[in-house]
This record gives structure tokens, C-alpha cells and sequence, in this order.
């Protein structure tokens, strides 16, 4: 009897024992994941190796996993996966349905997915994102992509902001200190701005459709391309005037950030070693039928720069010191 006892409270130890060890499950799956998958665009496909300090911010429904002391200061140091040249250090803490973050900002746990900079004058940045159960369980959907690839592809668009803190995220903020346009200074404000004006929309949609048209076929159509770029000048000459002067250097921007964002989204969707779907139905789903601007539009801009120019020529001008826009290259490569 004794020693009946004695191997059920032994079986019970193992049993917690062994789910103390996996109780981080979804995290170290889900980074092992997200981390190969920006290696892949990264690293096969960009050519880059070296990525600049980012501290991670990951959380689920009742815990935070994150590398950053100010997010963590006492925490449970647990197994994680490091990124390329970034050695990262994982802590585990209960977030009590709100997480600060390493520029000691703090913000409800809610569906987010940023990289912002660290104000600490080196252009270190910090990312921020829930983990795969935490979208589910906020009814979030893709038809085209499914779940998992479509926050996959998020995570690859909004990590690659966290490494343009020293060209385009460090213009973005002194645009934003200079300039007050009445809505909020982010991606989406020219949105914000003319997207109840019909002339404007009937401007972009057309300059948009040029674009697309340009790469429908295998062939780049030169035609279509020239005609959409043109539309793009008409469209900032006619509009970014006045109270909106300035807007035209800030549009350029926020297209190639967007853009690229959605851009290596894409091409791990649809890479046989990542997402392996196919390009029509991944283009569908990367677009998210259409309702983003800078997003939609920078993505036909990189593509058509892809089919003049192969990425691992000018990716590393994304990622680096210099300001180089996606329409700048393309005009460039035209000629």
C-alpha cells in the first residue's frame, strides 16, 4: 500500500514537472517560427546577416516573454531562440493585462504589432506583438493566407521597421515634429485626410490600377508603369500643397516602409521553403482587399522594382543609413 502511495505522488510530481517544462510551448514554437522566417527573406533573399539590437516584447493572454529588462525587471529566465547575430536573453512574467514597454511607455494588452525606437540617441528599437492564441481568440481571419501565415507575414512587415530606425524611422520623426495635419502622424493619415475626397479617390484609384496593371503579366509593362508614376506626381503636385506642404516627402516614405513591409511578407508567402502558396491567391491575401493604402501601394511598387532589379541589389540601402525611396529606385532603374 505503502508503496502504491509512494508511485502516485511520484507520478504526480513528473506530471507537473513535465508540464512546467512545456507550459512555454506556443512561445518557443511560435519565435522558432516567426525567426526562421525573417532568416529566409533576411538572409537568403535580402543577403543581409547583421541585424541591428531590438528588444522583444511577446505576450499571450497571461504571460509576457520578452528580453527587455525595463518590460521584465524580476522575471523566470526560460529557454529562447536567438535571430541571426542578436543573442537574446528570454524572461517570463504575468502581465496583469498590461505591459510597459522599453521606452517605459505602458499599454493595455491588446492586438498590436509595432517596432518603435528606444530614445536612447542609438537608434535601438523595440518590438511588440501577441502570440498566435491571443489573434485567435480576437476572431482574427485571413481566407487566402490562413491564420498562422497571415501573422507570420505580420510579424515579417513589422519587424522590418525595427530595422530602419537609423534611415526612414529616424526621417519619420522629424517629420512628425515639424508638421501637425490634424490627424494622427502614422502610415495611414493621408488616408485619414483625403479619403472622403472623391476627386483625390478617383486620382489614386487610378494611379493604383496603373501600377498593378504594369506587373500583371510576366513582361514589366512599361507603358502602364510611366502612366502610374505619373498619376503619382499629378496626384502630390495637385494635393500636397498649402497646409499639407510636405506631405509628398512623408508619402514617399511611409510607401516604401509600407511597401517593403508588405513586400517581404510576400515573398516568404509564397517562397517553397516558407508560406508555399501560390503567387495569385498570396497576392490576394497580402492585400487585404485593398483597404490600406501605403501598404497596397507600396507592395506594386516593389514589385515592379523587382522585376527591374534583383532584391540582394538594393535591399541593403532599406535597412541601412541611407534614405534611397522605392519610386526613386524605380525611376533610377528606368532609365
Amino acid at each position: 500500500m505503502k508503496k502504491t502511495v509512494l508511485f502516485l505522488m511520484l507520478f504526480t510530481i513528473s506530471l507537473k514537472a513535465f508540464g512546467q517544462q512545456n507550459d512555454n510551448r506556443e512561445f518557443e514554437k511560435v519565435t522558432n517560427q516567426w525567426f526562421s522566417a525573417w532568416s529566409l527573406v533576411y538572409k537568403d533573399i535580402y543577403k543581409i546577416d547583421k541585424l541591428q539590437p531590438v528588444q522583444f516584447v511577446f505576450f499571450d493572454d497571461t504571460y509576457v516573454y520578452s528580453t527587455s529588462s525595463v518590460t521584465i525587471p524580476k522575471g523566470k529566465s526560460i529557454k529562447g531562440y536567438h535571430l541571426l547575430n542578436l543573442k537574446l536573453n528570454w524572461k517570463k512574467a504575468l502581465h496583469h493585462d498590461s505591459l510597459t514597454l522599453p521606452d517605459k511607455t505602458s499599454v493595455p494588452v491588446r492586438i498590436m504589432s509595432f517596432a518603435s525606437e528606444i530614445p536612447t540617441g542609438r537608434h535601438e528599437s523595440f518590438f511588440v506583438m501577441p502570440l498566435p492564441s491571443f489573434w485567435k481568440k480576437a476572431g482574427i481571419k485571413s481566407e487566402e493566407l490562413g491564420l498562422d501565415n497571415l501573422i507570420t507575414g505580420v510579424f515579417i512587415h513589422e519587424f522590418s521597421h525595427s530595422q530602419q530606425m537609423q534611415n526612414f524611422g529616424k526621417n519619420i520623426t522629424q517629420y512628425e515634429k515639424q508638421n501637425n495635419f490634424g490627424v494622427p502622424f502614422n502610415d495611414d493619415m493621408i488616408q485619414a485626410i483625403f479619403s472622403e475626397n472623391k476627386d483625390y479617390l478617383e486620382l489614386y484609384h487610378s494611379e493604383i490600377n496603373s501600377l498593378y496593371s504594369s506587373i500583371k503579366d510576366k513582361k514589366l509593362d512599361s507603358e502602364q508603369l510611366i502612366k502610374g508614376l505619373s498619376l503619382i506626381n499629378k496626384r502630390q503636385t495637385n494635393y500636397f500643397k498649402d497646409k499639407y506642404q510636405g506631405l509628398k516627402e512623408i508619402d514617399d516614405i511611409f510607401l516604401t516602409m509600407e511597401g517593403l513591409g508588405q513586400y517581404s511578407m510576400y515573398l516568404w508567402i509564397i517562397h517553397p521553403k516558407g508560406g508555399k502558396i501560390d503567387k495569385n491567391i498570396a497576392l490576394d491575401g497580402v492585400r487585404r482587399n485593398k483597404k490600406w493604402w501605403s501598404q497596397d501601394e507600396g507592395l506594386a511598387l516593389f514589385l515592379i522594382l523587382e522585376r527591374l532589379k534583383a532584391p540582394e541589389l538594393w535591399a541593403k540601402d532599406m535597412f541601412g543609413p541611407k534614405i534611397s525611396t522605392v519610386i526613386e529606385l524605380i525611376k533610377t532603374n528606368m532609365k
